[in-house]
């Protein structure tokens, strides 16, 4: 009932994913101070842990208005979440669930409690059971009238007037239009329940509220529907990050300063490497760069670069050690430094965690 997969070394994909290697660079346009950027995406914990520990899993109907209809949209974001091109999850088949929801006879009502739902669990092989409830999904209306005001006459434009010129309005006319305002409210209790325990892994209020307002004379608001897929959307990103780790993407602009390169030649190895990351090519920035340190081992920005290229490969440690020395060697406090320093420290603390999280299940 359950369908699975097998998951490499966790050692190894961390080593490829947890700064995830894949950076997408862009050219920064010429203007005062500003600095090329790379982009990395970087593979971050889920925000529950227990919750993404557990991931040979069924999703029961939620009760509250549309809640069936919105477990099976949690489904599809359980069953969408790939790491490194692998399910994630592993979900109960939905057909053989609610085979046995029917034979068994259990109620709407029935499947929210945990103990109910742990029985179903174990009936069906998970290891957990998402349950939950719909607590509002509303579509609100709202009709008022604005007031408007039009010239209906003008003075005759004179001959020597300019083409911008506008005649002085010798007359107004005022008016009211019907405008409309749509409010939408969703809100959505999911629950991950341990099928061996009963215990409650995992419990959130989501969900997010939105309006749209129009007139007759100009823009339409947005649909209901239209809304409402607006805010559940929200409350499923919401889920998403909360249950299995998720990527950011995150710019890091390189330093360009010449400071503690005495030499002409390792300034313009820095120059050319900027110019490579600026297309793309930080294969390429790196590998001059780590020359051009041999001749300037005291440049701050050939460490900080060298820092960028060990995070974009993957190595914090290696990247912490170079942004500490290019902070060190730099002798003043630096935007990019700092915030290299900080990001760093972060991936170290949280790499046990995400190494726990990307393991199978046994």
């Amino acid at each position: 009932m359950i369908s699975t997969s097998t998951f490499p070394s966790v050692h190894h994909r961390i080593s490829r994913i947890i700064l995830a290697a894949v950076p997408v660079f862009f050219l920064c346009l010429a203007l005062s101070g500003c600095a090329t950027k790379v982009r990395v995406n970087m593979l971050q914990p889920a925000a529950y842990h227990q919750a993404s520990l557990t991931k040979a899993v069924a999703v029961l109907p939620f009760s509250g208005p549309g809640g069936t209809d919105f477990a099976a949209e949690i489904e599809g974001v359980l069953g969408s979440i790939n790491i490194d091109d692998r399910p994630y999850f592993s979900l109960v088949d939905r057909q053989s669930l609610d085979r046995i929801i029917s034979e068994q006879k259990f109620s709407q009502s029935g499947l929210v409690d945990p103990n109910t739902a742990a029985k179903l669990g174990r009936m069906v092989g998970a290891q957990g059971i998402y349950t939950g409830t719909v607590t509002a999904s509303e579509v609100k209306e709202r009709r008022y009238r604005e007031q408007r005001k039009e010239c209906i006459e003008r003075e005759a434009k004179k001959k020597d007037a300019g083409f911008f010129d506008v005649p002085k309005c010798l007359r107004y006319r005022n008016y009211t239009v019907n405008c409309l305002k749509r409010d939408v409210t969703f809100a959505v209790t999911p629950k991950l329940i341990d099928v061996s325990t009963g215990r409650v892994l995992y419990s959130r209020n989501l969900g997010d509220s939105a309006n749209s307002s129009g007139c007759s004379d100009g823009t339409q608001p947005k649909g209901g529907d239209e809304l409402l897929e607006q805010v559940k959307g929200t409350a499923k990103a919401q889920f998403r990050k909360d249950v299995a780790p998720f990527y950011v993407t995150v710019e890091i602009g390189l330093l360009d300063t010449t400071d503690g390169i005495p030499a002409a030649e390792p300034k313009d190895t820095l120059k050319r490497g900027i110019e490579y990351a600026d297309r793309g090519r930080l294969d390429a920035a790196c590998e001059l760069w780590g020359s051009a340190r041999i001749q300037a081992p005291a440049s701050p920005a050939l460490l900080f670069n060298l820092g960028v290229c060990a995070e974009s490969r993957g190595d914090a440690d290696a990247a912490l050690s170079l942004y500490r020395q290019a902070d060190k060697l730099l002798g003043k406090p630096d935007d990019e430094i700092t915030s290299a320093l900080n990001r760093v420290s972060t991936v170290i603390k949280n790499r046990k965690k995400l190494e726990q999280q990307l393991r199978p299940q046994g």
